[in-house]
């Protein structure tokens, strides 16, 4: 009896029968008979409810996610958009050699432009906006940048100006389009600098000035072997490592190590161009040359500068901006990024002679025309070192 007292007891309390169980009774507990029905205890009270911060727990919280609100920006997307890619999976597998050469001369699509050097550039809007200029002051200023030269051949070339033949002079250009059209081009270029990311990872001046050296020794050589001279080959000599300009300009980081490693001669430019980019500078100029319409002449020296001997057309002046580049390395004037080696020979050996002889009829007299061009080189430094100063 006393024990179902004690039973009603918890039970009126709150505990289950199986808790009074668990707590210690007599050791004759075990031995008591069952209760009856009507002695089972009452049912275990609800829990009472949580009050403040944990009845906020408690409750179910809305989605912070919303997956159906159009405004709001899906990361699987974004990351794309940013990427620029339109697959992840595609993008997170590494690149085959045809991947990345695809993907370079696609990008080679959008380049219409090669950068200008900006003090150049200003100075030749200053010349062209003189109402009393005349061509051959602007035919100067514009000899002395790639990106200006490109910009004047590309309008000379253009169907409504020229649908003939291809203009490879400056100076048949300049006069074709005359003073006006030509101020057209200055009032685009007159804020053309580098490109930020260029300009920042790459400082190309004296790239420029071996593109200037080779374009005057081109030219000067053309003259003592040929007896006359053409601006054809000026503006092809300016142009010939355009490629590489080409290339830093689309991926200026990746382009400094390329340069880096051809210093260091861990192996030939070229081969190093076409590991990281599917296409050397040669072909990458090319290609630009081709967008821009640019003449035969330029297209064929862009291509051949490094071997004549693999020219289709145009083969003495290939031969020519061939020595012009040799010579304007081997006297240093500025400097294209890669340096001599062994394996380049000897000016007097260089395999430009043989095409030049055939294309000339005669073997010129090496001799004489390295000597004189000696004296012409060293002129010719003296004038680029006070324009590198300014630039």
């Amino acid at each position: 009896m006393a024990l179902s007292i004690l039973q009603r007891l918890l039970a009126v309390l709150g505990f289950s029968k199986g808790r009074a169980a668990a707590a210690p009774v007599a050791s004759d507990a075990a031995k008591a008979p069952a209760p009856t029905p009507a002695e089972k205890p009452a049912a275990e009270p609800a829990p009472i409810a949580a009050s403040g911060a944990a009845a906020a727990e408690s409750k179910p919280r809305p989605s912070q996610r919303p997956e159906n609100d159009d405004q709001a920006v899906k990361p699987e997307v974004a990351i794309r958009q940013m990427l620029k890619v339109k697959s992840l999976a595609d993008a997170a597998r590494p690149q085959s050699p045809e991947d990345v050469r695809a993907q370079t001369l696609n990008d080679l699509k959008a380049l219409k432009e090669l950068p200008a050097l900006k003090s150049l550039a200003q100075g030749f809007a200053r010349i062209v906006s003189r109402p009393d200029v005349d061509v051959d002051e602007v035919v100067e200023s514009i000899s002395k940048d790639q990106g200006l030269s490109v910009r004047i051949l590309r309008m000379a070339n253009s169907a409504e100006v020229s649908s003939e033949q291809r203009i490879d002079s400056l100076d048949v250009a300049a006069q074709m389009l005359g003073v006006d059209r030509v101020r057209q081009a200055a009032d685009a270029v007159s804020i053309l600098g580098l490109p930020s990311s260029a300009g920042d990872s790459l400082d190309w001046k004296h790239l420029w000035i071996h593109a200037l050296g080779t374009a005057a020794i081109s030219e000067r050589l053309e003259g003592l072997i040929r007896g006359e001279r053409t601006s054809a080959v000026y503006v092809a000599g300016l142009l010939h490592d355009a490629g590489k300009i080409v290339l830093s300009t689309l991926q200026p980081d990746a382009y400094r190590g390329v340069l880096l490693d051809a210093w260091n001669e861990l192996e030939p430019l070229e081969s190093l161009e076409v590991a990281r980019f599917g296409v050397d500078h040669a072909e990458a100029g090319v290609n630009f040359a081709r967008q821009n319409v640019m003449g035969e002449i330029i297209v064929q020296a862009i291509a051949h500068h490094g071997r004549p001997d693999r020219a289709e057309t145009h083969r003495l002046e290939v031969a020519l901006v061939a020595l012009g580049n040799f010579l304007a390395k081997a006297y240093g004037v500025g400097f294209s990024g890669s340096r001599l080696t062994e394996r380049d020979g000897e000016f007097a050996d260089h395999p430009a002679w043989a095409i030049i002889e055939q294309e000339i009829g005669r073997r010129p007299d090496i001799e004489h025309v390295s000597d004189q061009m000696k004296v012409f080189i060293k002129r010719l430094r003296t004038q680029l070192a006070a324009l590198r100063e300014g630039l």
